[in-house]
């Protein structure tokens, strides 16, 4: 039996053949197959008309109703890059020595902190950083801080003191692994 997907002609929806039969008493071939769509049912065709109406490739379906839309001249082949609402031209090529020297400027002391508190390699290092934000620290800065750490705060009252026990106990821990080794 030869089992596979087929397409119907006009709509291209899918069905599998899930049988070849033989009716009673004239012996006439019939297919039987389900649809793959909701709600999957079942249904018996004539063998001929069933190959007449589906194909066994997708790519095989008349294209109907579609044309090749045109390339429009007027848009360019690369997107713009846009800086602060204003397209920028093309930059010229950097060396790979002037885009190590290059870091990204920013001015934002709260962002300044922030991305302190990710490079910092301990976990000391981090509490110490983190206390020293409280008073700059918005619902934000929480959430990110907590994403970091894989944590999930839902209240913002309690997301700054559940950070500050969490990277307490990290810390306790981070001291211990140290003294043992």
């Amino acid at each position: 039996m030869k089992t596979g997907i087929f397409y119907h002609k006009r709509t291209g929806e899918p069905v599998q053949i899930i049988a070849r039969a033989q009716t009673k008493p004239t012996f006439q071939e019939v297919i039987c197959y389900q649809e793959l769509t909701k709600p999957y049912e079942h249904f018996v065709m004539e063998k001929r008309q069933f190959f007449s109406e589906y194909v066994k490739e997708f790519a095989e379906l008349p294209l109907q109703e579609q044309k090749q839309l045109p390339k429009r001249e007027d848009l360019p082949d690369k997107q713009p890059r846009i800086s602060k609402g204003e397209v920028a031209s093309e930059p010229e090529e950097e060396t790979e020595e002037q885009a190590e020297e290059q870091e990204p400027e920013v001015q934002d002391p709260k962002v300044q902190s922030l991305i302190a508190f990710f490079d910092a390699d301990t976990y000391r290092e981090k509490k110490k950083l983190f206390e020293d934000m409280k008073g700059s620290l918005d619902e934000h800065m929480l959430n990110n801080i907590a994403v970091s750490l894989d944590l999930s705060i839902e209240d913002s009252t309690r997301g700054y003191s559940l950070i500050l026990s969490e990277l307490e106990i990290r810390s306790r821990y981070e001291d211990d692994r140290r003294k043992r080794n």
